[in-house]
């Protein structure tokens, strides 16, 4: 690579846009950390919710309570002490009791208790990792 030289104007206009453009960097950094703090807690948290969910996805076919349940709050039309209305959550089938569509790619060959366990033990060991326990 051939030497450089760079006359003392473009040294100057150099520093002046890193002068300019250090607060983004810095604030590029931290969110690039933030980031990757927020990531291992998502796999985390992604863990534990595999770990509720394998019966569910052996007794559907491999859907999970996200593909089938929908979460309604309706308001009671009641107040609380401070007047903010009260609201009541439902968990409601997308689907008729009876029927769940087929699951494309579903493993029906699963053997449960040895995946329940092994996935539990996994959650337990991800969630132990996160704690530092």
């Amino acid at each position: 690579m051939a030497k450089k030289e760079f006359s003392k104007f473009f040294i100057a206009s150099m520093k002046r846009t890193a002068q300019n453009v250090y607060p983004l960097v810095r604030r590029k950094t931290k969110l690039l950390e933030e980031m990757a703090d927020m990531n291992a807690e998502l796999q985390s948290i992604e863990a534990q919710i595999a770990g509720y969910q394998i019966p569910i996805k052996e007794a559907t076919g491999g859907y999970t309570t996200e593909d089938l349940i929908v979460r309604k709050i309706t308001d009671t039309g009641k107040t609380d002490k401070e007047g903010r209305p009260i609201k009541q959550t439902t968990y409601e089938l997308k689907y008729p009791e009876t029927i769940v569509p087929v699951c494309e790619g579903a493993d029906n060959d699963i053997d449960a208790p040895s995946e329940v366990r092994d996935a539990l033990e996994n959650t337990l060991e991800s969630i132990n990792a996160t704690m530092n326990l």
